[in-house]
């Protein structure tokens, strides 16, 4: 295996060869023509989740060459990653989006790149495969660092032409980034560090969703909303305050109503954990999924299926028959939309229904 000097800036990028799980293979040089974010990370991080699109935009909302640049989503798997960004502020491109490949080395191409040890490195490089920043270790990339390197990384490369409109801000935002994630990539960093006992290192984790048992493999502090959402592909659960507030990630474990964002997953082995996707019986949709669709019970759908898991939770719970105690046993699912008329009803209409059936 080629053995490479320490990458500084102005150095040509090792052509890496970067597989995934299933064989499949890509050369670093294959992403010429786009700046890249190049990360070599510790094990067990992942950056396609979605909580980095928030920090990223936090981030970059007021700094100048690329305010008003939005993150919209990170796809694709295996070692490369399509960051999609909406340029709308910037009248200077003929198109209003632009996407940037986040590539992710795994420990085999570490050692391709001699200077590294075993830390946790980040490096952007520019469309031409030239190093225009770097950051080794797990400390010192700040916002005050991107705003100097975004002072100068509109000078000219190595072949001194002069960038276009278009390589800067891809470029900038790729440094952006890179800064955006190093507190995470420190995190992880720290947490493979420790001893095996003390980082909480993955594990495998049973659960029985929906009447099915899958076994994940997750650290002790996962929670039951990312595991069922990042490991698990259920999505219909959804994370909204992520502090059990708003109701959205509301499931049921054993029979009864849970905010999933603050329970931990290993907790609820040996559990019944029953998702907006195990409610209905095959194409027959649960009555009170029918009922908030013939109610009007939502609007822009969000906090839907965190409605529903309480509201047919609730209807084993003793509550009263007003629709003043459907209101009070539902406080705690906020809908921002307001339809709340419309799911008061669509409650009444299925515990109506339930008590004429007895």
């Amino acid at each position: 295996m080629a053995v490479f000097s320490p990458l500084q800036l102005g150095d040509v990028a090792p052509d890496l060869t970067l597989a995934c799980s299933d064989g499949c293979t890509r050369q670093l040089s294959d992403f010429r023509g786009s700046p890249i974010v190049l990360l070599f990370r510790p094990p067990h991080w992942d950056p396609a989740q979605s909580e980095y699109i928030a920090t990223y935009n936090r981030l970059i909302a007021n700094l100048p060459g690329i305010a008003g640049a939005r993150l919209v989503s990170i796809g694709g798997e295996g070692p490369w990653h399509d960051l999609a960004f909406d340029l709308a502020f910037d009248l200077a491109f003929d198109d209003a989006a632009i996407t940037l490949p986040l590539v992710v080395a795994h420990a085999d191409e570490r050692e391709d790149v001699r200077g590294l040890g075993d830390d946790a490195a980040i490096f952007v490089i520019d469309a031409e495969g030239v190093v225009r920043w770097r950051h080794v270790g797990v400390t010192g990339a700040d916002a005050v660092e991107l705003a100097r390197v975004l002072s100068t990384a509109s000078t000219p490369n190595r072949s001194e032409r002069a960038w276009s409109r278009r390589q800067f801000v891809a470029t900038a935002l790729g440094i952006a980034l890179a800064i955006a994630l190093e507190p995470k990539l420190a995190r992880a960093e720290r947490a493979v560090s420790r001893t095996p006992a003390a980082r909480g290192a993955p594990r495998p984790v049973t659960l029985n969703v929906n009447g099915k048992d899958i076994t994940l493999e997750l650290e002790p502090r996962v929670s039951l909303l990312d595991a069922l959402r990042e490991y698990a592909g259920l999505t219909g659960t959804k994370k909204g305050c992520d502090h059990g507030q708003c109701g959205a990630c509301t499931v049921h474990v054993d029979g009864k109503r849970s905010l999933s964002c603050l329970t931990f997953a290993v907790m609820q082995q040996g559990k019944r954990i029953t998702t907006i996707e195990g409610l209905a019986q095959g194409a027959a949709l649960h009555p009170m999924q029918q009922a908030f669709i013939e109610h009007d019970g939502f609007q822009c759908g969000y906090c839907t299926s965190g409605q529903i898991m309480s509201a047919t939770a609730m209807l084993d719970e003793p509550w009263g028959a007003d629709d003043a105690d459907v209101r009070e046993a539902m406080s705690g699912n906020i809908c921002r939309c307001g339809a709340y008329p419309g799911i008061v009803a669509a409650i009444q209409e299925v515990r109506q229904a339930r008590r004429a059936a007895r």
